[in-house]
């Protein structure tokens, strides 16, 4: 395999002419949830939710069969609702920093809760510790659009591709779905705490792991609680826990798998017929899967001593989707915490709006 490099306009009028179906290398194995490589086919979708996959094979918008070239003007109109999330995020949180809630919200009935034999100052501050957890969880994502933001903003997006884009992403929509896991609406205080205390101990097992591997002298200190700590937690709680490090559980409830809960977060959102394809194809970027890795190449059609020339490229359909499946996690998640604890959702719903709108008027 031969590689060279030309500019978006070289890449757009190399592709001005068909090949037929299945020919572009960033079309491998890959959904048209994000980029199709089919033939020119109509698409119709309900207005209400945009879909983004194979559902689209029939409809009224024309969906081109080849490459598309990075469109700088959508581009900038995602960075500016990716730049939105954190100032959505303050408008709930800035005067609530602790997530207590409104009067009679779920939160405040929260921190209601008691157990026998439990001083109910720790059952309140285990709860307490529970929302601050979600919070940081959402922040922490918010953070990654950030850097989305700048990615997809910058004068040549992935130069060598659309990677770094979907691995960003891919972290955003992970840290966002422990969040949207904790704040779960239709558990109980007992639950809610008891997942908190299962990801934690994951967190810990796994500090744990590195502070061996690195022969820190002071252990976790400073980064983590130590297992038992969180172990002896439980008991003070008075929740039952399991003693697997993979996936432990307490008071019943067991930390799913990233495999398992990207796809459940996925279907609260607008990509929901998406919802299995998301985290395979995110996860395949991140680890180098050779197919994941391919999608930034697409063959010329020329031929160098018989071997086929590819070049580096970047399709608007790589990029915009997969900015817009962070920002739906996000918003997904902060929707929980509305419910939880009895804020005004008009602004997330606004927000969400805006978003949805924006990504159904990708017609290409």
């Amino acid at each position: 395999m031969q590689e060279r490099r030309v500019s978006d306009g070289v890449q757009h009028r190399l592709h001005v002419h068909r090949r037929g179906i299945g020919r572009t290398i960033h079309g491998a194995g890959y959904d048209g949830a994000w980029c199709s490589t089919r033939r020119a086919v109509k698409v119709r979708v309900p207005a209400q939710r945009p879909r983004f996959d194979r559902a689209h094979q029939n409809g009224d918008v024309p969906v081109p069969a080849e490459y598309v070239p990075l469109d700088r003007g959508r581009l900038q109109r995602l960075a500016t609702l990716l730049y939105r999330a954190a100032e959505v995020e303050a408008h709930y949180t800035g005067e609530d920093p602790v997530w207590t809630g409104q009067p009679g919200s779920v939160a405040q009935r929260d921190r209601a809760w008691t157990q026998p034999g439990v001083d109910p100052a720790e059952t309140r501050r285990a709860v307490d510790t529970t929302y601050a957890a979600a919070r940081l969880g959402l922040v922490s994502a918010v953070d990654q659009t950030r850097a989305l933001a700048l990615l997809v903003t910058e004068p040549e997006p992935g130069p060598y591709g659309h990677l770094g884009i979907e691995v960003v992403a891919r972290s955003a929509v992970e840290i966002a779905a422990r969040s949207w896991w904790l704040l779960e609406s239709g558990i109980g205080p007992a639950e809610r705490v008891g997942r908190y205390l299962a990801d934690q101990l994951f967190s810990a097992y796994e500090a744990e792991r590195l502070a061996r591997a690195m022969a820190w002298p002071h252990g976790v200190s400073g980064i983590s609680p130590e297992s038992a700590q969180l172990r002896l937690k439980c008991d003070e709680l008075r929740l039952p826990y399991t003693r697997s490090s993979k996936a432990p559980a307490v008071a019943g409830q067991q930390r799913p798998l990233s495999t398992d809960l990207i796809p459940r977060l996925i279907r609260d959102t607008i990509y929901a017929p998406s919802a299995e394809m998301v985290y395979r194809l995110t996860s395949a970027t991140t680890h180098g899967t050779h197919y994941a890795l391919m999608r930034s190449y697409r063959d010329t059609g020329d031929r160098v001593n018989d071997e086929p020339v590819y070049v580096r490229h970047i399709d608007h359909r790589q990029v915009e989707p997969v900015a817009g499946v962070a920002l739906s996690a996000i918003i997904a998640s902060l929707q929980r915490a509305t419910r939880l604890a009895g804020w005004g959702r008009i602004r997330v719903e606004m927000y969400e709006h805006s978003l949805n709108r924006f990504l159904w008027s990708m017609t290409y």
